[in-house]
């Protein structure tokens, strides 16, 4: 291949470097670039820093963030607290629950969120700004038993609350944390925590073979004087035996518990007067197994404060249970026959501990069921329970909330 002189236009050798007729270099020239100052390149990176620390605050400043409390956290105008009880300006960041070994319960995480400046509800403004909100606990790896929360929402039975979550556990649950976690629409995430603790209670037993309890007087000695034998926060459960008290007893100034039993002749605990409930500062009363048998009048199970029954029976009362005063009272698996009235709600209380009415049967009573006033608006689950020919099966003058969706209704 021949190569060209670009200078004088003579043949030139492959490999020449310049050329033997004109004596000229015959390498193409580059143009050669000038030297940037050491100076100049030093500023030119300093302005990059300059511009990367400057985004880096813009976007610390503006970008999302992440608020964390125990029990209460502020978010711009508005202040988020958790709770146990209905007290909306109060955060409780640490709960400590007496429990029961064998016991299962259900306590409330109130969310409440207020105005920062003024105090006042705020929670509508501050729930449109929520993309999503989950509940969850944590720290519980080696719990036997560990406690379990529902999802937050709103639940009627405390309507000035806008969420709640229901901690589910056992007297062997122990420590864990609840962490409420907030997805704002802004990009923000807001974390509001609570502790929650488990201490012992006291269980006493009293049985039969140990304490005089077969007529209703010696049951009554006993109930007067555990109260001041035992701790204030202790569980009392009495085991009664299979006897027919003729009368009726009162429980006051603490709660105790009543276990009925059966002989193997068939024979169940039984009252034939009115057993009173009125330990309005106390826990609830439990009473299971037994039988209350009248004559056509009074009340045979009345409480102004929290009780429950359990697969008992009721017959031949003008009342048989009455919830009144301040008392929230719950009746499972219960059989009610030949009453004026099976169960009746009159109780001005702020406070329920229970929705569930399930499985009891309402056999030829005048009425059923009557709620003339109930706390709360929660709904009363009334699933599994057999009305049958029943004068009236619901009188509900108060109109509360009910669910009979799985109720059997019979002539």
């Amino acid at each position: 291949m021949e190569y060209k002189c670009p200078h004088c236009g003579a043949d030139l050798p492959e490999d020449a470097v310049f050329c033997p007729h004109c004596a000229r270099d015959v390498h193409p020239r580059r143009e050669t670039k000038k030297p940037v100052p050491l100076l100049k390149k030093l500023l030119g990176l300093l302005g990059l820093a300059v511009l990367a620390a400057v985004g880096t605050v813009l976007w610390l400043a503006l970008g999302p963030k992440v608020y964390k409390g125990y029990g209460e956290v502020l978010y711009g105008d508005y202040q988020l607290l958790l709770t146990q009880s209905v007290d909306r300006c109060v955060p409780v960041p640490e709960m400590t629950i007496p429990g029961e070994p064998d016991g299962q319960y259900r306590v409330p995480s109130r969310l409440f969120v207020n105005d920062a400046a003024t105090g006042q509800d705020a929670s509508e403004a501050f729930l449109a700004e929520v993309e999503e909100v989950s509940a969850a606990f944590t720290g519980q790896e080696d719990s036997p038993s560990p406690f379990v929360c529902s999802q937050p929402a709103y639940n009627p039975g405390t309507p000035e609350c806008p969420l709640l979550s229901l901690i589910d556990f056992t007297g062997e649950s122990g420590t864990a944390e609840l962490v409420w976690t907030f997805s704002m629409k802004n990009g923000d995430t807001i974390v509001l925590r609570q502790t929650y603790e488990v201490t012992p209670i006291p269980v006493y037993d009293y049985h039969p073979e140990d304490h005089p309890m077969d007529t209703a007087e010696e049951l009554q000695a006993l109930i007067d004087s555990i109260s001041g034998q035992v701790e204030d926060t202790a569980v009392v459960n009495l085991h009664l035996p299979p006897v027919t008290y003729a009368g009726g007893v009162t429980i006051q100034d603490r709660s105790v518990n009543l276990y009925g039993s059966t002989d193997p002749d068939g024979n169940r605990t039984t009252f034939t007067g009115t057993v009173h409930i009125l330990a309005s500062y106390a826990g609830i009363s439990y009473l299971y197994d037994i039988d209350f048998a009248g004559s056509g009048g009074g009340t045979s199970l009345a409480g102004s404060a929290p009780f429950r029954a359990t697969n008992c029976t009721f017959t031949g009362w003008d009342t048989a249970v009455l919830a009144y005063g301040n008392s929230w009272a719950n009746v499972i698996g219960c059989t009610f026959r030949y009453n004026g009235t099976g169960f009746r709600f009159d109780s001005a209380g702020e406070y329920a501990n229970h929705s569930m009415f399930n499985d009891n049967l309402f056999m030829g009573n005048d009425v059923g069921v009557r709620l003339d006033n109930v706390p709360t608006d929660v709904t009363l689950d009334f699933r599994g329970s057999v009305f049958r020919g029943n004068g009236q099966s619901i009188d509900n003058r108060c109109e509360q909330p009910t669910d009979m969706s799985q109720v059997m209704f019979e002539p």
